[in-house]
């Protein structure tokens, strides 16, 4: 490809053909310059572009061929809708980079429209929570589960230790050395599963999020009526409602789509 083709032409160029496109948006401009409210979606269009432009200007690389296919169409269609509804800047950037990402790689199409619909109606704090509870896996839920099997059978290896002593102590031959060693070795490892586990559920704390404990226990319902995560804690013996969240296949796929945002 050409390397003197502006790329800041490029995102101006590929924004005014999405516009031109879409009867809704062509009308908000015709607008702008009479209704306050057409401004706002105008400067957030404007933004987008600028942020657009910045990607093409530092990338040598643009893959027209897939600019023109029709995927690529409809999802920058389905974008520019929800740019002109968007005032967050973060979430600007989220679509920007869905966008310029699928230049390069297969996106879920397919179900683009509801990813784009959690992008908007999901805050900063509730997209973190999401990310974060990615550590809360099939390893950490086994991990957590022998965790409490060993502390159950703590107070049994316990007792054993003492009556096996008891024994020895009476000069009955005994397996005192092996009730030790059992006890001991269950007690480590509680303290290693502990200890892998502590660096993570951090991420089940509000405070982390810098937000208060009802604040993140709605956005942990939220998410959960959202199908993105689910209540693994159910059913354990130390069970709180909503305190032992972790991601479902969906949200995998969603943060698969985002992935680079």
């Amino acid at each position: 490809m050409n390397n003197h083709i502006d790329k800041n032409e490029v995102g101006i160029s590929l924004l005014k053909i999405g516009l031109s496109n879409i009867p809704y948006v062509g009308q908000l401009l015709s607008e702008a310059l009479f209704e306050y409210r057409g401004r706002i979606k105008q400067n957030r269009l404007n933004k987008f572009t600028e942020l657009l432009s910045d990607y093409f200007g530092n990338n040598s690389e643009i893959n027209i061929e897939k600019i023109q296919s029709e995927d690529f169409s409809d999802l920058f269609e389905a974008i520019l809708k929800r740019v002109a509804e968007t005032k967050s800047e973060q979430k600007l950037r989220h679509f920007r980079d869905i966008l310029t990402n699928s230049l390069n790689e297969n996106l879920d199409y397919e179900n683009s429209e509801i990813y784009l619909d959690l992008i908007s109606n999901l805050s900063e704090i509730d997209m973190s929570i999401l990310k974060n509870h990615q550590l809360f896996d099939n390893k950490f839920d086994k991990r957590y589960d022998t965790k409490n099997l060993y502390e159950k059978l703590l107070p049994e290896l316990e007792k054993n230790v003492q009556n096996e002593y008891e024994l020895r102590e009476k000069g009955f031959a005994n397996d005192w050395d092996n009730a030790v060693i059992k006890y001991n070795a269950t007690k480590n490892a509680i303290r290693a599963i502990s200890e892998q586990n502590k660096s993570v559920n951090i991420y089940r704390t509000a405070e982390f999020y810098g937000i208060n404990d009802a604040e993140f226990l709605y956005s942990k319902q939220k998410l959960y009526s959202l199908g993105l995560l689910i209540d693994s804690g159910f059913g354990k013996f130390d069970y709180k409602p909503f305190g032992m969240m972790s991601i479902t296949e969906f949200a995998k796929k969603f943060l698969e789509f985002i992935k680079n945002s």
